[in-house]
């Protein structure tokens, strides 16, 4: 609407109109489309859940008749409005569109004469308004910078109600589907579930705008398509799958630091495993420790010595230096004695001062808050094993250094673990 306030000439202010208008049908198409696949997508749920449970009546739900029933009166203001829209894009003078309320309540009661019609008229007569709308607005005959004046307002505030309800119905359906998805165990997570889902984010991420929300900072949507990686994964191998791999990673990478969001225990005490650390590579032979702690100090010595830039440096080098930092770090918690690792383990540790010059706050990305915050709970546990590994640790300040890499908003809490307790018995043996 702003490109109609800076026309003068009629021509173009026409031109100018009706591309704002089509922009609008175009936008409105789509979200009535989402709107008819989420109708489908709940008809097969409650299909499903007919067939699994024969004597279910979900109207016996006052929850149920209640979201029913709003559903129904959201759905019930579309035709009104169709007709309404139809109106008003038809070559009816302003005039007439300012009697229309009154005009329709006349012809509601007096049953028209059969007449002779074009198939223009025959096409309108499926929008017709049929009776008297309060909620239309009557705009008064005025000046033409009255009109766009008028025009500007009434767009603005409509399309910024028309986002805030959009921006609340997909922030609500996207916590419902990770619910649910979590619910699912992956031998249950089909190629339809796939699908649905992948249609919805992909109408989310296509979009351009939504009323103060970004998707790409939203850890519900972040977690969502973690979930739906893991998933995933338990597909055959195909030319689709690779597809589907490939767009999740697309949508993956969009997110933003913002978006993270702590899954690891690093606060509890006495510390413990925490289950969700699913993913530790395990090592029990010393060999096997000796040729990680190697694979890190390589990979630390060549990221020292290379005076390439800081982003060169970071691309080349930060995933790898973590990568490695984890398998070593999970490898010394599956060995009962680990007085051989503490200088490796505080080695291994002390590059991560490193890692700190390469990133910053303001563009570290949500992969790589993940990577890290796996490093400060593998090194916690190191931590409780091994105490020169703890007192290092607090002296060089290198875990508040790491914690300060995290945007403030999603930074996680760090508890050391207590000091290890040296075994007086064996120490008398």
């Amino acid at each position: 609407m702003d490109a109609i306030l800076s026309r003068v000439g009629d021509a173009e202010l026409r031109q100018h109109c009706v591309a704002a208008v089509l922009d609008e049908l175009l936008q409105t198409d789509k979200q009535v489309k989402d709107v008819v696949l989420a109708l489908e997508r709940t008809l097969k749920v409650v299909q499903a859940s007919r067939n699994v449970h024969k004597s279910l009546i979900l109207n016996a739900s006052d929850q149920v008749q209640a979201s029913f029933r709003q559903l129904g009166e959201s759905c019930n203001k579309i035709g009104p409005l169709l007709r309404l829209l139809h109106h008003n894009m038809s070559a009816a003078s302003t005039s007439s569109i300012q009697q229309l309320p009154k005009v329709t309540s006349v012809v509601a009661q007096v049953e028209p004469k059969a007449t002779p019609t074009d198939s223009a008229s025959t096409t309108t007569s499926e929008y017709e308004c049929l009776s008297d709308d309060s909620d239309v607005v009557v705009v008064t005959t005025s000046k033409r910078s009255k009109k766009r004046k008028a025009a500007v307002d009434l767009s603005g505030s409509a399309r910024k109600k028309i986002l805030l309800d959009d921006t609340e119905s997909v922030r609500k359906q996207l916590t419902v589907d990770l619910r649910n998805i979590r619910a699912t165990c992956k031998s249950n997570y089909t190629v339809g579930m796939h699908k649905d889902l992948s249609s919805f984010l992909n109408s989310i991420f296509e979009k351009k705008k939504f009323h103060n929300y970004e998707p790409r900072d939203d850890p519900v949507l972040a977690q969502l398509l973690d979930e739906m990686d893991n998933r995933n994964n338990g597909f055959k191998e195909s030319t689709i799958q690779i597809e589907r791999r490939k767009k999740i990673k697309t949508w993956q990478n969009k997110m933003t630091a913002l978006s993270f969001a702590s899954s690891l225990d690093l606060i509890s005490l006495p510390v413990t495993t925490d289950p969700q650390a699913t993913d530790v590579h395990k090592c029990k032979e010393n060999q096997d420790i000796r040729a990680l702690s190697r694979q890190c100090n390589q990979v630390a010595s060549k990221l020292r010595n290379d005076h390439a830039s800081v982003t060169n440096k970071r691309k080349k080098y930060m995933k790898d230096l973590v990568d490695a930092s984890i398998k070593y770090f999970a490898a010394v918690l599956e060995i009962s004695h680990t007085e051989n690792q503490t200088n490796d383990a505080i080695q291994c540790m002390w590059n991560f001062h490193m890692v700190c010059e390469l990133v910053q706050s303001t563009t570290i990305t949500r992969g790589e808050c993940v990577h890290l915050e796996k490093v400060l709970y593998l090194l916690r546990l190191v931590m409780a094993k091994i105490n020169k590994v703890r007192k290092r640790a607090i002296k060089c300040n290198i875990i508040a250094d790491v914690l300060a890499l995290f945007p403030p908003s999603v930074r996680p809490e760090f508890k050391y673990p207590p000091e290890r307790k040296k075994n007086k018995k064996k120490d008398k043996k």
